[in-house]
């Protein structure tokens, strides 16, 4: 949790914290307009807060892209999500769910975005353009979910990896239609593994980098252990002071930093209103999900030696 009597200030803008452990909105500052300081700032707030929220924004696609720029020396391309590359924006993936019982999204689990790449998204910015009542999205903090895990699991966690398959999200949520066929998303051979516990690149606290998308097991282990594994971590997303989730108005634009949170696109009871809104999204080919897992594990031990006696464990 957020210290909130140290709370920082800004200049460019003013931040109201939404909880107190995730979340804020940002209010005097529109998003086009960003300068070198202001957008400093702006990195200094999303890696404090998790998710940024700043309404009435109303940006062109090309200012979108150039917020992302501020995190990222590269924008993604998403593997098999649609994009606006018809309009001259392949980085701009739209994310909709369309006036049919039968549409079927990814944005209806808890989950990092594009986690089975090497280096996957660093942050991403979402504009909303058609958003029913309802039609909300919430985040979770995965380094507040680490926080709240007891030793033995902040123990077991550090000591693992997970495999991360898109095919396997594909297959496992059911995700598509015809034209994504399987041998297609079988070529992109998007497979990686990452530690269950990473040290966040940009404020180097452990974090959880789990999620419920793109897992398909821990590595190493058996479909059965990784199951009862990977439901513990799904579960810490789900727990409520943990979460925020903002009511969306088109124009509203959201920043969050997608090592340090998990989202979750709320569309189930839409019935058969469309939903849309537009994502570009920054990576960088430097910036890859990493432990130091010695100094994760002595770190974890070192507050539990009191003075005279041995850690925890020691012989």
């Amino acid at each position: 949790m957020r210290n909130s009597a140290h709370e920082p200030q800004f200049k460019h803008f003013k931040v109201v914290p939404t909880t107190p452990t995730i979340g804020a909105t940002i209010e005097g500052l529109h998003l086009s307009e960003l300068t070198d300081e202001s957008a400093a700032e702006l990195r200094t707030a999303l890696w404090r807060y998790g998710v940024l929220f700043a309404r009435k924004q109303n940006l062109s696609f090309d200012q979108m892209k150039a917020v992302a720029y501020r995190f990222g020396d590269q924008l993604e391309k998403h593997s098999f999500g649609k994009t606006l590359v018809e309009q001259g924006h392949p980085e701009v993936l739209l994310i909709e769910r369309l006036q049919s019982d039968k549409a079927k999204t990814t944005t209806d689990i808890w989950h990092h975005d594009v986690s089975a790449r090497a280096n996957p998204n660093i942050m991403s910015i979402l504009q909303a353009e058609v958003v029913p009542f309802g039609a909300d999205t919430m985040w979770s903090s995965a380094t507040a979910a680490f926080e709240r895990l007891p030793f033995a699991l902040k123990q077991l966690f550090l000591n693992i990896d997970i495999d991360h398959d898109t095919l396997y999200l594909m297959l496992r949520h059911d995700f598509g239609d015809a034209s994504m066929a399987i041998e297609k998303i079988a070529g992109l051979r998007e497979s990686n593994t990452h530690p269950a516990v990473i040290d966040h690149p940009f404020t180097g606290r452990p974090t959880l980098f789990v999620g419920n998308g793109y897992v398909k097991r821990v590595h190493g282990y058996t479909a059965e252990l990784s199951e009862l594994i990977l439901k513990i971590a799904s579960e810490m997303t789900k727990v409520p002071e943990l979460q925020v989730r903002h009511q969306w108005q088109p124009g509203d634009v959201a920043l969050w930093d997608n090592f340090g949170t998990v989202h979750y696109g709320v569309t189930a009871d839409l019935g058969d209103q469309v939903r849309r809104l537009h994502r570009v999204a920054a990576w960088s080919p430097s910036v890859r999900p990493s432990l130091d897992r010695d100094r994760a594990l002595r770190a974890l031990v070192a507050p539990r030696v009191e003075p005279g006696l041995r850690a925890v464990g020691a012989r």
